[in-house]
């Protein structure tokens, strides 16, 4: 009895003096894992919402409906669309109702012009509401590159140079709808923070292919 009562005090006094030498190691090494697990929930919640942002902003299509006005919005109260940066957009198709509405203004003859500069007019949007970091950003540059080509299209090449002035009026005309407050062109600028190189798309640069419109 009495060997077996040594042996356990043996015992004990061995395991007690191990957890004496482990239990700090062992102690940093759980919180270092802790530490990385922390660490790495953000990054990860980061690049899932990029993704997620990534696929939203090459999803956003103008349609055929939002060329044609069959469900234009009605005019916005100024100072309520004004107040934020997206602004309203009662008719959930990605462009600011005001923007849409002073565009049917502009071409109420042209379906061609108006799919052009729709189409730019939500890339624009898509920059200042979607973008927040460099991966959102090449993602909105595209689309927006997409878009200001398929301005582009929109006015035949037989004279140059009237070509490139009607290009850069309507490109302008589109931004300066978007950005038409400070608080819309701070977000530019905020946005611009993102800029890096890119690959430029160089086919299916227009969301509605113009000859399928009737002017």
């Amino acid at each position: 009895m009495n060997d077996i009562m040594w042996y356990n005090d043996t015992v004990k006094n061995f395991l007690h003096k191990a957890w004496h030498y482990v239990r700090w190691p062992l102690g940093v090494v759980v919180v270092l894992y802790v530490g990385l697990v922390v660490y790495r929930v953000p990054a990860m919640f980061e690049k899932d919402k990029t993704a997620s942002s990534v696929a939203k902003i090459h999803a956003q299509k103008i349609t055929l409906a939002d060329v044609l006005g069959t469900a234009l919005p009605p005019i916005p109260n100024a100072q309520e669309n004004n107040a934020t940066v997206a602004g309203i957009d009662k008719n959930n198709n990605g462009i600011r109702d005001d923007v849409e509405l002073a565009i049917f203004n502009l071409y109420p003859n042209s379906a061609r012009i108006r799919a052009a500069e729709l189409q730019y007019a939500m890339t624009l949007q898509l920059m200042i509401t979607d973008v927040f970091n460099t991966e959102t950003w090449i993602a909105a540059a595209k689309e927006t590159s997409r878009g200001y080509a398929c301005i582009s299209q929109s006015y035949p090449r037989n004279d140059l140079k009237t070509y490139i002035q009607i290009t850069d009026t309507r490109t302008k005309e589109v931004e300066t709808l978007v950005y038409n407050t400070q608080q819309r062109k701070a977000a530019q600028a905020q946005v611009d923070t993102f800029t890096t190189s890119y690959s430029l798309p160089n086919t299916d640069l227009c969301n509605i292919d113009s000859s399928t419109l009737p002017n």
